[in-house]
């Protein structure tokens, strides 16, 4: 009886799996944009949350993918970052703007407000389970991969990239 039962569990996580990360109309659901995601029949009434971030520190924990390709006063030229920013925004959603995954409706935490105790009540306010974090820490993995410097050049271009974020997100 328990190895069927966790057959039945598997096959279960397999399906979640496989609609989250199978991409419909060329996006995996789980990355899908506002205006793509509000279409599919399947999330219609439930309930949206999102986790944004400062796009300064946003960008800054992921650019090393960029380090391989472009230098610094790549970034720091701004029609050459709008280019390079708005090329790979096309290829992932990474680097898409986070307004464009927020509907009307949708319930909003900042990342930089933390995930302990008020985010927990915070969920538990917009959904109906009994939601916790188990706290676990982490060491910061120094990699020693290269890394863009925060010059003023480039905060400013993130800023005007990023600027309907900044302003409906303060």
């Amino acid at each position: 009886m328990e190895h069927h039962l966790t057959n039945k569990i598997l096959k279960k996580e397999k399906e979640i799996t496989d609609y989250l990360w199978t991409p419909t109309e060329g996006v995996e659901i789980s990355h899908a944009t506002y205006p793509l995601y509000n279409k599919w029949k399947s999330v219609k009434g439930l309930t949206s949350i999102a986790i944004i971030r400062n796009p300064i520190d946003r960008f800054f924990s992921s650019s090393f993918s960029f380090t391989k390709k472009f230098n610094q006063s790549s970034f720091e030229d701004w029609t050459s970052f709008k280019d390079i920013l708005s090329t790979y925004k096309s290829i992932t959603n990474w680097w898409r703007p986070q307004h464009e995954f927020i509907s009307p409706h949708t319930r909003i935490w900042k990342y930089e407000n933390g995930f302990g105790e008020k985010f927990c009540n915070w969920i538990n306010t917009i959904l109906p389970i009994n939601f916790s974090i188990k706290t676990k820490t982490y060491s910061k993995v120094n990699d020693n991969k290269p890394q863009l410097v925060k010059t003023k050049a480039l905060v400013n271009n993130i800023k005007k990239f990023y600027h309907k974020d900044f302003e409906d997100f303060d």
